[in-house]
Parts: structure tokens; C-alpha cells; sequence
């Protein structure tokens, strides 16, 4: 299956954008830093059974669309993926133990109406830890803006789930 222009249809393609969403959210957990990251131009179908939150993945399309992450700290970082039980799985390897732990979390989401077509928005932010040590509560250290995103949708919003103007 692919997606063109806001569209499913038959084709060759697909399975990339999983490994790059993978890659994505490994590197939000980490001090890398995505320096080219895309969506998707549409969101094409609601959610059902998502945990992830929405605009969390990152689009690529060969040879126009690149996913890239630098590395700014003086350690060797690792992404592993692999198949288990029949699902895409992945793990950060470094070089040194780590000294802060991140959690990526939604703010600010909702649907908006714009004449005959709907929108999504929400923002991406992580919060930033120094990790607790010999049983140490972990302190907070900042939070980060990552990514605010906007895109149409290809479907109505249920309004008993989501925030919706109109």
C-alpha cells in the first residue's frame, strides 16, 4: 500500500516509514538532535490503537525526503531494530552510561474545521532528566519544544474523543 495525495492505494511501498517513525522516536530519547524530519501530507485514517502521539513519526521518501539526526555529544550512539513476535522493535546502544532520561509526551491537541476540510494540530515536547543515582529521585532539568504539527485530514473527527473547532 502507498499513500499519494492523501489517498491509499495498491503499490510498492509503506514499510519504510515504520523504520523511520521507529528511528524518530528512539532518537527524541536521547541528547541526538533530528535535524530534517517530515510528515506525512495527510493524516489518512483516525486513530485505533495508537501509542504513539500523533505527528511523532517522520515521512521519508527516497530520494526526496530525508530523515537525519546529528550527534553533538563526544559519545558513539547505536539504533538496533528488529523483528520480535512479529513487531518492529528497537534499542539506543552508547558508548557511555547515560546521565539524563527523556520523556516525550502531547500538548495542545486538537481538529479544526476549515471550510470542507478538517485539520490536526498538536505540539511534541520532551521533558529532560538528570537521571536519579543510588536511589535518587530523577530531577527535572527543562522541557523542549521538538515539533508543532498541522495536517489534514482525510476523515470526520469523533467529537466525543477529540477537541474540535469548528
Amino acid at each position: 500500500m502507498e499513500i499519494s495525495r492523501g489517498k491509499a492505494r495498491a503499490g510498492i511501498g509503506g514499510g519504510i516509514c515504520q523504520l523511520s517513525n521507529l528511528l524518530n522516536w528512539m532518537a527524541w530519547h536521547t541528547p541526538l538532535t533530528v535535524v530534517e524530519r517530515s510528515l506525512h501530507s495527510y493524516d489518512p485514517f483516525p486513530d485505533q490503537g495508537r501509542v504513539l502521539p500523533f505527528g511523532s513519526g517522520a515521512a521519508v521518501f527516497w530520494n526526496y525526503v530525508d530523515w537525519q539526526v546529528t550527534n553533538t555529544t563526544p559519545h558513539t550512539f547505536q539504533f538496533r531494530v528488529f523483528i520480535a513476535s512479529g513487531r518492529l522493535k528497537g534499542e539506543i546502544r552508547c558508548s557511555a552510561h547515560p546521565m539524563q532520561t527523556f520523556s516525550v509526551f502531547e500538548k495542545n491537541h486538537f481538529f479544526k474545521r476549515q471550510g470542507d476540510e478538517w485539520y490536526r494540530s498538536n505540539e511534541i515536547w520532551v521533558s529532560v532528566f538528570e537521571k536519579g543515582i543510588d536511589g535518587k529521585i530523577p530531577k527535572h532539568l527543562h522541557d523542549k519544544l521538538l515539533v508543532k504539527n498541522w495536517s489534514k485530514v482525510c476523515y470526520e473527527p469523533d467529537s466525543t474523543r477529540y477537541k474540535i473547532f469548528a
